[in-house]
């Protein structure tokens, strides 16, 4: 017969249970650096052969000619007058208030993080 307290026990098995499990974490954190540590040392030896393969077969290079460093030009900006033209109309055919539109400054955004923020707001 079983005279331990039901409460005593139930405390019992839940250390057990959690020793088990962080025991378990531990050996799968030591057997994944284990893992990372001989990855290392495989890429750091086909390194080291791909290395010595190309010293032993690369003939002594020629001396390279000295090359000015290229002229940068910068792009002259781009007049995107039709672009805010197209944008305008397309704003004015949106609003249908009847009121001069005037467009005073475009700027590029990303499609990216609008979508995501209606994905955010209009989620529910």
């Amino acid at each position: 017969m079983n005279t331990m307290n039901p409460v005593a026990y139930g405390l019992i098995v839940a250390v057990i249970g959690i020793a088990v499990v962080f025991v378990m974490l531990t050996i799968l954190i030591a057997f994944v650096w284990a893992l990372g540590k001989l990855m290392q040392k495989l890429v750091n030896r086909a390194e080291a052969k791909k290395a010595a393969a190309a010293a032993a077969a690369a003939p002594a290079p020629a001396p390279a000619p000295v090359v000015e460093a290229p002229v940068v030009e910068e792009a002259p900006a781009v007049d995107d007058a039709e672009l805010i033209a197209v944008i305008a109309a397309a704003i004015a055919a949106f609003d249908n208030s009847g009121k001069n539109l005037v467009v005073r400054k475009v700027r590029r955004v990303s499609g990216w993080k609008d979508a995501a923020r209606s994905e955010q707001i209009y989620h529910f």
